[in-house]
């Protein structure tokens, strides 16, 4: 078997991501999310998106690797409606909630002479085929490149050389994956550098919604927020999930995003605008340092996205000080977690060596401690090495910021 590779790059350290509850997400427009996709597969460059709702949120809580496979991703829209309310509690600059269906039928309803082929991935036998021919019938947007219904196969045996052949040898530009999230992403994980499609996306109901299966939600229902209760009038069994999912995001609500709120407003109210942020980063034998001090806020943000992108773009093995950090908003941490993601994808090392307590606070309240858990990625450097102290000066300070 040939393997036909996407050609991956570097992160993209200019994405305007926010961390809410421990993940990226895009400040992205359904109108702007639909641009990504379709300039990246005019591109034919990578491009794995996730649509994070609270179901994704709560699974994260309890499983790691699940929540590394998200940060892997190339974009990542919010698509349940609490994490878009609670975006507008923190105040970040997220324009409008964007569903995984409202982008697929966005695609499918453009007026366009180059539609684009989608390969559905998914579903109970029947269901994939169905929305396949209601594609062809319907769609201006799209076409139907193919399907394939595995019914409840294991992960392995899905990502078995003929299944994948068959996939690449449908030439699509998009394919929409359905497996349920968990098993979906890893699934995504494991086959990524085997597939020749640029846009991959799980879109969890999506194929059974194009079949016909089950119905969307009425656009007043959207708006309302009530998405989630058309979801359980559609399929009932969603019930339990759902109670569980909420009693997740209470927790999450009054432990972490409550007392992020009231920490803002205390700081705000008591110190300012804080010290300067700062930055010195240096390279040693195949390992790259940064090391931030002082205030990191949005505005300050040019500094690290080119710093993040030379440091990605060597290989190298990463290493950051954030001893004297006293403050960082929701966008670093965001840009951290795009760091932490591509470490997780190339197998660079990432280690956080230390770290002040304001900053270590600002990481629990935003969900994101576990950037204090090495990335152990693969052994480009020994353990000697990486434990030896920073060189930031002289011949070594390749780059200062």
């Amino acid at each position: 078997m040939t393997l036909v590779k996407v050609p991956d790059s570097v992160p993209d350290f200019y994405r305007h991501v926010y961390c809410i509850m421990g993940l990226p997400f895009d400040a992205h427009t359904l109108a702007l999310a639909r641009q990504g996709l379709v300039e990246s597969i005019a591109q034919r460059k990578r491009c794995v998106i996730i649509t994070p709702n609270v179901n994704f949120i709560a699974a994260c809580q309890g499983d790691a690797a699940f929540r590394d496979l998200l940060l892997k991703s190339d974009m990542s829209l919010v698509d349940g409606m609490p994490i878009f309310l609670i975006a507008r509690l923190l105040g970040l600059p997220i324009p409008e909630r964007v569903s995984g269906a409202g982008m697929f039928e966005s695609l499918a309803e453009r007026q366009t002479e180059n539609p684009i082929s989608v390969y559905l991935f998914g579903e109970a036998p029947g269901i994939a085929r169905s929305a396949s021919e209601e594609i062809q019938i319907n769609a201006t947007g799209m076409t139907s490149a193919g399907w394939f219904e595995p019914t409840f196969s294991s992960v392995e045996t899905l990502s078995e050389s003929q299944i994948i052949d068959e996939i690449n040898g449908s030439h699509a530009d998009f394919l929409v994956i359905a497996l349920g999230a968990q098993k979906g992403q890893r699934w995504i994980d494991l086959n990524v550098n085997r597939l020749s499609i640029p846009a991959i996306c799980h879109l969890g109901a999506v194929i059974k919604m194009t079949a016909g299966v089950i119905r969307r939600a009425p656009a007043w229902v959207q708006k309302l927020g009530l998405e989630w209760l058309w979801r359980i009038k559609e399929e009932p069994f969603l019930w339990s999930r759902y109670q569980r999912d909420a009693f997740v995001l209470l927790k999450l609500l009054f432990n972490r995003i409550f007392p992020y709120v009231g920490f803002r407003i205390v700081r705000r109210l008591s110190n300012g605008r804080g010290l300067p942020a700062e930055s010195k980063a240096g390279r040693r034998a195949g390992v790259q340092s940064l090391r931030l001090s002082g205030h990191w806020r949005e505005v300050d943000s040019e500094v690290l996205r080119s710093a993040f992108t030379r440091m990605a773009e060597s290989g190298d093995d990463i290493e950051l000080d954030l001893s004297e950090l006293t403050y960082l908003d929701s966008a670093i941490v965001g840009l951290l977690l795009l760091l932490r993601g591509h470490c997780l994808r190339s197998g660079a090392r990432m280690q956080v060596r230390s770290i002040s307590a304001p900053a270590k606070r600002i990481l629990y309240y935003l969900c994101a401690e576990f950037l204090l858990d090495p990335v152990i990625g693969s052994p480009q450097t020994s353990a000697s090495e990486l434990s030896k102290p920073f060189s930031l000066s002289g011949n070594d300070a390749e780059f200062a910021e």
